[in-house]
């Protein structure tokens, strides 16, 4: 007979295995939007799309990624199966704010420089 103890053990080591293994890349679903001002001081709106956007990898905003000659990016809406963070500094650096997945938005005064998608 099989001691409970023993059983549970057996279960445990399962259970943290499973949790260790990484899973497999993934990638955000749908389109990511954003608006930029370009140098000559148009604003302009970005799509990113699928399967450009892979989750847990920080993308910086190329259109906004010096700060002494870009202004951030704004106006982000996030229309993917996955939520959005945006950060308010390049590489995922300094204050975040999330986007909920399937539509969610940052207005004008929501500056941003970087963003990353995770479930």
């Amino acid at each position: 007979m099989t001691r409970p103890r023993a059983l549970a053990f057996a279960a445990a080591c399962a259970l943290t295995f499973l949790l260790a293994t990484p899973g497999s890349a993934s990638a955000a679903l749908g389109d990511f939007f954003y608006t930029y001002t370009d140098a000559d001081g148009v604003e302009q709106r970005q799509k990113v799309t699928d399967p450009d956007i892979p989750n847990r990898q920080c993308h910086n905003v190329k259109e906004a990624e010096d700060p002494a000659t870009t202004k951030p990016a704004h106006s982000p809406v996030n229309e993917t199966d996955t939520n959005a963070y945006v950060f308010s500094d390049i590489d995922c650096d300094g204050t975040a704010q999330v986007l909920a997945l399937g539509g969610g938005r940052g207005g004008v005064n929501l500056k941003f420089r970087s963003f990353l998608f995770q479930d």
